[in-house]
């Protein structure tokens, strides 16, 4: 567990050496596309160099899973800016290639094919690869993981109307995906290790209507269950449960979380702890490289605490303080951590902080077959709020959060 206290001293914000120089940016995702025109921005007028290593620049990724993955979304929509936009901003962009390493003593990295580069300041924005099963058949040409483009596509290609489809993990990617892939016609079963689906994400309030709509569909879910291996010959024919029992399977998917990338950090001593561990303003304890996005654990000063959020605005927001940080610019407030997801008929959005250690009292306004929200309450003080198909509410009880005046709606 990291020791917030003991790193304060190195998460003292500092005001930034210059506005120009060289920033290099390693990774070409939410984030670091969005640190890439800050920092344009806010008068940074050095180099920027911002390296993807897919061959797409920046792009949406929470469409993936969802109106991307069903068609409704073309992939080209999908792209934030084009590769002429960031030219016009004078951004160098360099797709399709992996940083290999980071020297700190001479201030450079190193391409996968050697060629070095020389920054003034370096942001990691490496972001979360899909974590892996490790159990017999996890390789098999069939089972696949769903974080990028390329994922959605294969993902595409092979859902059809009938295909038998086992998702691994009953969290916020696993049952968007399963909803997709039951909008596609495949008959689809989720399975979660927990107890129940969003055990560690949401309300119990939230969990049982997401659960009811998946089950209207006629997905299977089954909960306390794992899965132990996956069978098939030349691809996957079906998986293995704790319980011995088996479904058929001519697809699995594996959603069962992400791992943040810090190898690159890691090798030349960057503090990491769930993450690449920074400060207020996205600085690791190398003075000159910061991290943001998914990768970054951040100490986020409303809640006096290192948290890592995997959502687009706290990407945009992270970006957006690392930019600052640099060209010597006041920190901007922290916000309010917000998610969405879309499952069938349902847009569940959050907003706030639920502390695990503190007991929680959730007040339901509303319909869990329709539209409601769950107002959640920590020590008297509305922590966070829970809305599905109530954009208004939803609205509304952001500006609440942190109140203990709070008066919750019969309906």
């Amino acid at each position: 567990m990291m020791n917030d206290k003991k790193l304060q001293a190195a998460e003292e914000p500092r005001m930034a050496e210059t506005s120009d120089g060289s920033v290099i940016i390693v990774g070409a995702g939410q984030a670091g596309g969005e640190a890439a025109m800050s920092l344009r921005r806010d008068g940074f007028n050095g180099k920027i160099c911002l390296i993807g290593k897919e061959a797409y620049p920046p792009y949406e990724r929470p469409p993936l899973s969802k109106k991307a993955l069903i068609g409704e979304l073309p992939f080209d929509r999908l792209i934030l800016r084009t590769a002429e936009a960031y030219a016009a901003a004078g951004i160098k962009l360099i797709l399709d290639q992996a940083v290999a390493s980071i020297d700190p003593s001479s201030s450079s990295v190193v391409l996968q094919d050697a060629r070095r580069m020389p920054f003034s300041h370096c942001i990691l924005a490496t972001g979360a690869s899909a974590r892996r099963m490790r159990i017999p058949g996890a390789e098999l040409p069939g089972v696949l993981v769903l974080r990028g483009i390329d994922d959605t596509t294969a993902l595409q290609s092979k859902i059809k109307s009938g295909l038998r489809v086992v998702v691994a993990g009953g969290g916020y990617l696993g049952l968007e995906a399963a909803a997709s892939a039951s909008k596609l016609g495949a008959a689809v079963t989720v399975i979660e290790a927990g107890k129940a689906i969003l055990q560690r994400s949401t309300s119990t309030i939230s969990a049982h209507a997401l659960l009811a709509r998946h089950q209207a569909a006629s997905v299977n879910i089954i909960t306390g269950e794992s899965i132990e291996r996956i069978d098939g010959v030349e691809s996957a024919e079906q998986v293995l449960l704790s319980s011995g029992r088996t479904i058929p399977a001519d697809l699995v998917l594996i959603a069962i979380g992400a791992i943040p990338e810090t190898q690159l950090a890691q090798d030349i001593g960057i503090i990491c702890d769930n993450g690449i561990v920074v400060d207020e303003s996205c600085r690791t304890n190398i003075p000159n490289i910061f991290a943001i996005g998914d990768c970054a654990n951040h100490f986020n000063t409303r809640y006096g605490r290192h948290l890592r959020f995997e959502s687009v605005q706290s990407a945009t927001f992270q970006a957006r303080c690392a930019s600052a940080a640099i060209v010597g610019k006041k920190q901007p407030p922290p916000r309010i951590p917000y998610f969405w997801s879309e499952q069938f008929d349902a847009k569940l959005q959050i907003a706030g902080f639920v502390d695990p250690s503190v007991p929680v009292v959730d007040i339901l306004a509303g319909d869990p077959a329709s539209d409601f929200a769950v107002y959640r309450f920590q020590e008297g003080i509305l922590a966070a709020v829970e809305t599905v198909n109530r954009p208004r509410d939803f609205v509304l009880a952001q500006t609440l959060i942190g109140r203990s005046d709070v008066q919750v709606p019969v309906a």
